[in-house]
């Protein structure tokens, strides 16, 4: 592939992509927050880092693919340029805020009372060591709380991670837009993150020893959402190729560059704040609801849904393969998993606003349509991660040094 045919497809792909369309069409969870943004990158940032966190605020939602159930969990990676404009995907992350706040307030009145418990313990232990009654039960040590949270910091270990998930349920999200932090974690980890993501992805079990309590901890099946942003080049830390079984479990987005500065003045700005924080309220409100249930709910496609769908990825699959190789084999069976979790966000999402959150759910046509939109448009996004993978190595590391520089695409090709 030569240099200029490798970056006329790339802008060929990002050219024209919008989704106001599909805004419109959104539950009101996720519609209003979108519609708060002014500009249309700012709305396309945010709806895909949404999709994402939002795949994680949906416990006791299970949808049945392939014979397994499986949960709403996504991962999902933005790239952009050094300060390619990816703030808004930041108020994506604040739609969990308020659920973050209450497990991280939970946990420190667990603390509080451990370290209550822990001062009674040692108190009743110097008593026993000084009894000489030979009948007397030594006093029982209390355990140590767990670190509730629903956010993950990424600059981590295997084992933190782990240990994390499973003081959690094996519940969690994932989301860092700094390149430079997750770059720096992969660094000293890369080959236990890229495993331990490749089977959360799956709910496959994740199993770790805890050398400290001499204890083996199994979490088995993980619900872990994935946000990630950075440059092209800092990606190639976490999937360096696309025989790398990550490429195909992400859904990419590619921000689109501009070159005008933006009005930080704009007065239709001054209120993301307080908006964004009503959104988060009304997440915790629909999370506390599903966290407590003690049975999940089920969602289904219909007959004629899973009909349309094994039609669409069969040809969506002939045709990967038929354009660029067979490697975009494990693409196009991803894509369909990938189709098919975003069908049971917006689904849960609207069930929950129409007060038909019952023991079942039902896909309608305008999400099924929807999820099947974003997933075609986004498709393309793909396809450039993976010619950017899959180029020339010296022309596609200088052509990306120039466009991460800010470089446009035309401007590279002379």
């Amino acid at each position: 592939m030569s240099s200029n045919d490798f970056l006329s497809g790339l802008e060929k792909h990002i050219k024209g992509f919008s989704i106001d369309g599909i805004i419109n069409e959104l539950p009101g969870l996720l519609q209003r927050p979108c519609n708060f943004l002014v500009d249309e990158n700012e709305k396309e940032v945010f709806l895909i880092g949404a999709l994402g966190a939002v795949s994680g605020f949906l416990p006791n939602i299970k949808g049945l693919y392939s014979g397994k159930w499986i949960s709403p969990n996504l991962f999902v990676y933005v790239l952009a340029g050094y300060g390619g404009g990816k703030g808004s995907l930041d108020y994506a992350r604040d739609l969990g805020t308020k659920i973050h706040q209450a497990k991280r307030d939970e946990a420190r009145q667990l603390k509080a009372k451990y370290l209550k418990d822990l001062e009674a313990y040692k108190k009743r232990l110097k008593e026993y060591n000084k009894s000489e009654n030979a009948h007397d039960e030594p006093p029982t040590k209390p355990p140590k709380p767990p670190t509730l949270l629903l956010y993950i910091p990424a600059n981590n270990s295997k084992s933190g991670v782990y240990q994390l998930l499973g003081e959690n349920d094996g519940k969690g999200i994932m989301f860092e837009s700094e390149g430079d932090t997750l770059a720096d974690a992969l660094k000293q980890d890369y080959g236990s993150f890229s495993d331990t993501l490749r089977m959360a992805f799956h709910h496959e079990r994740l199993a770790f020893f805890r050398r400290g309590n001499d204890e083996l901890v199994e979490i088995e099946n993980p619900e872990l959402s994935v946000v990630l942003s950075s440059t092209f080049n800092q990606m190639k830390t976490l999937i360096p190729s696309i025989e790398n079984g990550l490429f195909s479990r992400f859904l990419y987005y590619e921000l689109k560059q501009t070159i005008k500065f933006t009005n930080v003045f704009d007065n239709k700005k001054q209120d993301y704040q307080q908006h964004f924080e009503d959104a988060s309220i009304a997440f915790k409100n629909m999370f506390d609801i599903l966290e407590q249930l003690q049975t999940p709910i089920y969602f289904w496609l219909t007959e004629v849904q899973q009909q349309k769908f094994v039609e669409l990825f069969d040809a969506k699959k002939s045709k990967l393969i038929d354009e660029i190789d067979i490697s975009m084999s494990g693409t196009a069976n991803r894509l369909g998993i990938i189709a098919f979790r975003i069908m049971m966000i917006l689904s849960a999402l609207r069930a929950y606003e129409e007060g038909t959150l019952n023991n079942s759910i039902r896909c309608t046509d305008t999400d099924f349509n929807n999820a099947l939109r974003i997933v075609e448009r986004l498709e393309k996004h793909a396809r450039t991660v993976y010619e950017y993978l899959n180029g020339q190595p010296e022309k596609k590391k200088m052509a990306f040094e120039l466009k991460n520089m800010g470089t446009s695409i035309r401007d590279i090709e002379k």
